[in-house]
């Protein structure tokens, strides 16, 4: 009796503990999961302005691009259950500023560009306490390209600065040069 007792007694404990400690997360799902979402964001935002600047030009594409990008990412995190969104060094919408961990990569990639390593594919993933929460954090970088320069480059047009300045003025986004760090998608999810 004394046995069954202590039987049932352990098992009591043990099995709270068990469900109170979450299995850990596969991190290579993650990353790949990061990485897909990451990849409909690029190509549908891309897609988007491609065709703005087609119909409409610059102009029109940097009040698509402002609409538009928050609009994907806000899409692309209520359907796969992450935080999407964008981040660079030199932000134009104060609502991407970098956060601590973002701007440690955002450092370190600029430290590695320094020294000669090429801006496309570079990535950086790591799970962190967030507020006593585990997250998962991915982000990837966004080379400045071709069409980005309308906007983002050093030879802006005056009808598109005038625009810029007026939606936003306290923009730093500018000056880049094609291949250049221009940004990075950046997520994260908790679990």
């Amino acid at each position: 009796m004394r046995i069954l007792i202590f039987l049932i007694t352990f098992f009591t404990l043990i099995n709270p503990l068990q469900a109170e400690s979450p299995t850990p997360p596969d991190l290579t799902q993650l990353e790949q999961e990061a990485q897909s979402i990451t990849r409909a964001f690029g190509k549908e935002l891309k897609a988007v302005l491609q065709v703005t600047i087609m119909t409409g030009g610059p102009v029109e594409a940097i009040q698509v691009c402002k609409t538009s990008a928050p609009r994907i990412a806000n899409q692309l995190a209520q359907e796969k259950g992450w935080d999407v969104g964008r981040t660079s060094h030199k932000v134009r919408n104060p609502n991407n500023t970098p956060d601590a961990w973002e701007q440690q990569i955002l450092a370190l990639w600029q430290d590695k560009i320094s020294r000669g390593a090429p801006v496309a594919n570079m990535k950086a993933s790591e799970v962190v306490m967030e507020n006593g929460v585990a997250t998962y954090r991915y982000m990837q970088a966004i080379p400045t390209g071709q069409m980005c320069l309308n906007c983002h480059g050093t030879q802006i047009s005056g009808q598109v600065n005038n625009t810029l300045k007026g939606l936003y003025p306290s923009d730093l986004a500018t000056g880049f040069k094609q291949g250049e760090l221009r940004g990075a998608f950046s997520l994260k999810k908790t679990f």
